[in-house]
């Protein structure tokens, strides 16, 4: 034999040596390997569950140098472990988007809220300025009625004429200035007293009164000056997360039963709609007319009368 074909045939027997003692690499190792790569390249998933990845490539590995009987319990571990990273990091990535989606409906919350605030600011400064426009139309009124008494001293006849005309337009703009007077009171008054409320405590849960000033006499919906002034009352209520709210309507013993009945349902539920509206969970919130039932005064007096015209606020439950 020639020395050539001897060469190649002792390269052909290395070879095959070689391949002989490659190992063959199990295809199910490989699936779990390509699982497990797939998995951490995921842009979403691979960052998460970082623990629970680390023992599903440490099964594998053990899974690597394990033969005989005890190679299918291996492999189903590492099966197990691979599948437990993958729902850990779906569970993550969904908590993750519940937060997100959490926070920005605290946001949209939170600007209907200021927009709210807003619209209630601008109100209370409407009123404001439509009483300055009174007081300076009174002042005007008070001007014309000097200006009248200083020409009636013109003559006798036109004098006596002027004086009763100056007395009379004095005396409107006195009254305009009383009724002026009396609304800008009436509405500090009222601004003051929804701003101090405070909440009591009775076998219902915790209560909060909106006196019957909040409301014209004999009417159902709030006065502009208290809806723009309900801040304690929202407060109040959010306090206490997840509890019920009772609205009580009720009125003095004046009028028909019947009439109060419905004046004090339709005023609860003004009361509702305004909570609502300041971002209460209108599911929370129940309104009913109670009437000239329940008096917490003796209706004989007219201060009896006005603590009975009430609005309570109960927050079902809640204790101090």
């Amino acid at each position: 034999m020639k020395p050539f074909p001897r060469v190649a045939m002792l390269l052909a027997l290395c070879l095959l040596g070689a391949c002989a003692s490659t190992p063959k690499q199990d295809p199910m190792q490989l699936r779990l390997e390509s699982s497990l790569r797939a998995l951490e390249d995921d842009p979403s998933l691979g960052p998460l569950a970082a623990a629970d990845r680390l023992r599903a490539r440490q099964a594998i590995q053990v899974l690597a140098q394990i033969g005989g009987r005890e190679r299918a319990a291996a492999l189903a571990l590492a099966e197990r472990r691979l599948d437990i990273a993958r729902a850990a990091a779906e569970a993550e990535l969904s908590e993750r988007q519940l937060a997100q989606l959490e926070r920005e409906r605290d946001q949209i919350l939170l600007q209907a809220s200021r927009r709210d605030a807003e619209l209630a600011r601008l109100e209370s400064e409407k009123l404001r300025l439509q009483n300055l426009a009174r007081a300076e139309e009174a002042h005007m009124a008070q001007e014309a009625a000097a200006s009248a008494i200083a020409l009636s001293e013109q003559s006798s006849a036109e004098a006596e004429q002027a004086r009763r005309l100056a007395k009379a337009q004095a005396e409107e703009a006195s009254l305009a200035r009383q009724e002026a007077d009396l609304a800008m009171s009436a509405a500090d008054s009222l601004r003051l007293q929804l701003q101090s409320m405070t909440a009591r405590s009775d076998a219902r849960g915790q209560v909060m009164t909106l006196a019957g000033d909040a409301f014209d006499s004999g009417q159902a919906s709030l006065r502009a000056e208290a809806r723009a002034n309900l801040d304690r009352v929202v407060e109040f209520v959010q306090q206490h997360p997840g509890r019920a709210v009772l609205i009580e309507g009720h009125t003095d013993g004046q009028g028909s039963a019947n009439a109060n009945q419905v004046l004090s349902q339709r005023r609860a539920e003004a009361v509702r709609a305004a909570l609502v509206e300041d971002g209460v969970d209108a599911a929370r919130l129940s309104a009913v007319g109670v009437g000239e039932d329940r008096p917490v005064a003796d209706n004989g007096s007219p201060d009896g009368r006005a603590r009975n015209r009430r609005v309570e606020i109960i927050v079902q439950g809640a204790s101090q």
